[in-house]
């Protein structure tokens, strides 16, 4: 199957899918609104975000996955590292439309919390008024494990280097994610 990358660098998306296949959606440290409506069947949509913060940066962004049609897919995958006194806002939507049975929508958040002043909220919401229907939700906010880090150390590494290592590799699991839906997406995005 064909994928379509569509890579948001502006603050303010509608996006409509209006025809089978499957889309990926990238965005990456912007704020806005990114809202997709999925008004055809057999639409798979996954939205992938990662958020690398450090200084006073600060975002907020909003996702919306508005399920029309029946038989559809979705999944929200977004990941955030917030150093410093950087911070970001997450508030992500599913809404399952009463028309939209037998659809299947998924919002993953995962923040990595690196200093006492970084500051992330996640705000992860389901509507669904459909009876018929696959949805999940969840959010993760916390330092890195220091069992991790521990393990690293074991092998090795001094604790710098452990600790740069397991934020690498929290990162590239959205490259991970990518690459295992074709798409190869490097970190100058």
């Amino acid at each position: 199957m064909n994928t379509q990358l569509i890579v948001i660098k502006k603050e303010n998306n509608k996006l409509v899918f209006d025809k089978p296949g499957r889309y990926v959606v990238f965005f990456s440290n912007i704020s806005g609104v990114i809202s997709c409506r999925i008004t055809a069947e057999k639409v798979e949509l996954y939205l992938i975000g990662l958020y690398d913060m450090k200084g006073k940066e600060k975002y907020k962004i909003n996702t919306e996955q508005i399920h029309i049609s029946p038989n559809s897919f979705s999944d929200l995958y977004l990941l955030s590292v917030a150093e410093g006194s950087s911070s970001l806002a997450f508030s992500g939507l599913i809404k399952i439309e009463k028309n939209a049975q037998k659809s299947h929508a998924y919002q993953k958040n995962h923040n990595l919390i690196l200093s006492k002043d970084a500051f992330v909220s996640s705000l992860p919401t389901l509507e669904i008024l459909a009876d018929n229907v696959f949805c999940t939700h969840g959010s993760v906010s916390g330092p890195l494990p220091e069992d991790q880090l521990q393990y690293l150390q074991m092998r090795g590494l001094n604790r710098v280097k452990a600790k740069k290592l397991a934020i690498t590799g929290f990162k590239n699991q959205v490259y991970e994610k990518l690459h295992n839906l074709g798409i190869n997406i490097n970190d100058s995005h």
